[in-house]
């Protein structure tokens, strides 16, 4: 069995059709060959061809069915053009509007159907599973819709699920620094507190970090910005922090697969008087009337910045750039990174507001995978400087887990991402402090960035989680700056000291 399309359309008009019901046969007779355009030699069978049509007043009913090649969609549209085309010239007769009653789309399967019906269960549209073939259906779509592709993105999607793609194999360890004795073994969690480093914050997953702790944290993001970023010929820009979803839409695996991992903005208008009511309950309760300011606010337009990284694939965006102008390589330190953590945070080692510093780059293949190994190799070299228990693992990041973890993690090319890590000895397990990625085409391609004689072009990314660095550097050292190494102890002496007291 072979893949099948059966649509059910109304073409709306302008005016009654019975009258120019010959020109519309003809119109159809005409558009014949359209439908067999772009098939390959062999596979005219599986082109789209009108099953019936018939007219009701001022619509066109049709059912056109096909196999793989020129879906019945697209045999719609082109069609609709020609008919269109025909009656404007003749009869000044406009199409007014397409409408798919139904669209059913009929795959092959290879399994028993309950399985079948498993693995389709969470389509967004209505399936039904028989020996050896799942039905996808579809009611009411309008023009935009049949244009949007929204349809072949539904039969890759049922397509993928049915494949049945392995679970991503667990990140492998591929080095590992000298074991390491710490005597300090609290939780730095309690231990800034106590020491009034940082204070809790109403926002689950958020922290005030007083002096002290700011003060070591600006010594560790200036080591990475001094012996990696600079040393590596990094230079510094500032990238927005507040992120339109139609730029988020463009990161692959985000909206499409974590949305539930974003906060999400909603402008206000600028209008006092909407917000009239909002405050006269506020005044008059001292309650905040969420109902009432959610009425005033508009839809969400923006996220939160949740990888630092999307304004970079941004400015590239729809642009012809040059090989002979790259590698461009930029960092950024200039704000937080927000992410949703949900009933994940932990500590100061998990939160939902964090400071990064992002690496990104972009070049010839062999460009940028130099470029992300010798990040990496600077950072194991600074872990190593600050007397820390590391480990880098090779993993696969969720945009780009179709590919999987490649077999040769040996040759770096074929390795997408390395993770660091820094062990926590009070719990006796590992923290991810940074990670060092390689997009190869991906972002190129969803954010549609065009070397001008259309060379390949890669991009990549490094990002430095700058708090789990204070909070792992402090689980292995403690808290006492004389028992810290020397490459931080001459930055940070004297270490500020708590002035006041909060009862």
């Amino acid at each position: 069995m072979k893949l099948l399309f059966e649509l059910r359309v109304e073409c709306t008009f302008s005016r009654e059709l019975e009258q120019v019901k010959d020109d519309v046969k003809e119109a159809m007779v005409q558009a014949g060959p359209l439908l067999l355009k772009g098939t390959p030699p062999g596979k005219e069978a599986e082109a789209a061809r009108i099953e019936s049509w018939q007219i009701d007043g001022k619509k066109l009913e049709l059912v056109i069915v096909s196999g793989r090649y020129v879906r019945a969609h697209d045999a719609l549209l082109r069609l609709a053009k020609v008919i269109g085309t025909e009656l404007g010239k003749k009869h000044k007769i406009g199409l007014r509007r397409i409408s798919a009653r139904e669209y059913r789309v009929t795959l092959p399967i290879n399994m028993p159907p309950d399985r079948a019906r498993q693995l389709l269960a969470g389509l967004p549209c209505e399936v039904v599973v028989e020996d050896q073939k799942a039905v996808l259906i579809l009611r009411d779509l309008d023009e935009a819709a049949l244009r949007g592709h929204v349809v072949n993105r539904l039969i890759a999607m049922a397509e993928a699920a049915l494949r049945e793609v392995p679970p991503v194999a667990a990140p492998k360890v591929v080095k590992e620094g000298d074991e390491i004795e710490h005597p300090f073994r609290e939780d730095p969690l309690e231990v800034a507190k106590r020491l009034g480093w940082i204070a809790e914050f109403p926002g689950r997953g958020q922290w005030t970090y007083t002096t002290p702790y700011a003060k070591l944290l600006r010594v560790l993001e200036d080591l990475i910005i001094d012996r990696i970023a600079l040393k590596l010929g990094f230079e510094e820009v500032l990238l927005p922090k507040l992120i339109p979803l139609e730029v988020m839409q463009k990161m692959p695996g985000y909206l499409d697969e974590l949305p539930e991992g974003m906060y999400y903005v909603c402008p206000p208008p600028r209008e006092p008087e909407v917000f009239t009511d909002f405050k006269r309950r506020l005044k008059l309760t001292k309650r905040l009337p969420l109902d009432e300011l959610r009425r005033c606010l508009k839809e969400p337009a923006y996220v939160l910045a949740p990888a630092q990284c999307e304004p970079f694939y941004e400015y590239f965006g729809h642009k012809r750039v040059k090989v002979e102008d790259m590698p461009i390589k930029f960092f950024d330190r200039s704000g937080w990174t927000y992410r949703w953590e949900g009933g994940g945070v932990e500590g100061i080692i998990r939160t939902q507001e964090f400071r990064r510093i992002e690496f990104v780059f972009i070049g010839k293949p062999e460009d940028v995978v130099n470029i992300r190994d010798a990040v990496r190799d600077k950072s194991v070299e600074l872990a190593k400087e600050l007397g820390l228990r590391w480990r880098l693992l090779v993993a696969t990041p969720f945009y780009m887990r179709e590919g999987g973890i490649e077999e040769d993690i040996t040759d770096s090319r074929k390795v997408a991402t390395y993770d660091l890590e820094v062990k926590l000895p009070y719990k006796d397990d590992w923290l991810e402090v940074a990670s060092f990625h390689v997009h190869r085409t991906k972002f190129v391609e969803t954010f549609k960035i065009k070397e001008i004689k259309g060379r390949e072009i890669w991009t990549g990314c490094c990002g430095f989680g700058t708090t789990r660095w204070v909070a792992s550097f402090l689980a292995q050292h403690g808290f006492d700056p004389t028992k810290w190494p020397e490459l931080v102890r001459k930055r940070v002496e004297p270490l500020p000291k708590i002035h006041w007291t909060v009862m």
